[in-house]
């Protein structure tokens, strides 16, 4: 297990599911892990569940929200100045065939999941310079198998997923030089409570067993931000191994 003793760690969508998962899992390496969700019901709960001798400061807060946002970064900043891994495991879903589907709908996935984190990564760029330039820092960003071919019914969820890839090819071209790391991880069908919800909507039983673990993904992640400076995992593509859902 890498130690993160030291590091600064920002992840999104810390409330339930992956992101939760993650934000567990590098305060138990070692970092001190700036979580940051809606629910503050969940973010108590996410502080009393962390273990190991990082540290974990659960922040709600709407990422759609720009001077609620430019607040946090700001506060993050006067505590450490840095930041040294940057996780977006944040978003919304929906789904519709393009005829039935609403550009309300639309709005709010495109400010959920290509604005937000879009916004939130700028804000954060000094910070993540700083450690770049000290060893090094990451951009991780969980995206999904629809950002890499879209299905029925997922044109505006995938058009976001696909927007969020072409981001992160970009900033990486960007940022790379200043020691910051971008790396995509593209899931398929992962066991959330999200991934319920789509079961039942699709009329599906669901099968957690057969699908990704959230605890998988953030294995992934400290895997990633472990690697040596010299090396950099730009794309990865994490499926369930068991084919049968």
């Amino acid at each position: 297990m890498t130690s993160f003793a030291g590091h600064v760690a920002v992840v999104t969508g810390a409330t339930s599911g992956i992101g939760r998962s993650i934000a567990l899992r590098l305060a138990a390496d070692g970092a001190t892990v700036h979580a940051l969700g809606r629910d503050q019901e969940r973010l108590d709960s996410l502080g009393k569940k962390a273990t190991g001798p990082g540290t974990l400061v659960p922040i709600r807060l709407d990422l759609t929200d720009d001077a609620a946002v430019t607040s946090a970064v700001e506060l993050i900043l006067e505590q450490h100045g840095r930041v040294d891994h940057l996780v977006h495991s944040a978003g919304a879903y929906s789904s519709a065939r393009v005829d039935a589907a609403t550009l309300t709908e639309l709005d709010a996935q495109y400010a959920a999941n290509v604005r937000a984190p879009y916004a939130l990564t700028q804000r954060l760029l000094p910070a993540l310079r700083v450690a770049g330039a000290d060893g090094g820092a990451d951009v991780i960003i969980v995206n999904s198998t629809q950002g890499l071919r879209a299905g029925a019914g997922t044109s505006q969820f995938a058009a976001t997923q696909h927007a969020m890839r072409a981001f992160a090819d970009s900033l990486r071209q960007e940022i790379n030089a200043d020691g910051i790391r971008v790396a995509t991880i593209h899931l398929g069908r992962t066991a959330t409570p999200r991934q319920e919800t789509i079961f039942a909507r699709e009329g599906r039983a669901y099968t957690p067993e057969l699908l990704l673990q959230a605890d998988d993904v953030a294995d992934l992640v400290a895997y990633l931000i472990g690697l040596p400076p010299t090396a950099e995992i730009t794309e990865l593509h994490l499926r369930p191994a068991k084919k049968s859902y």
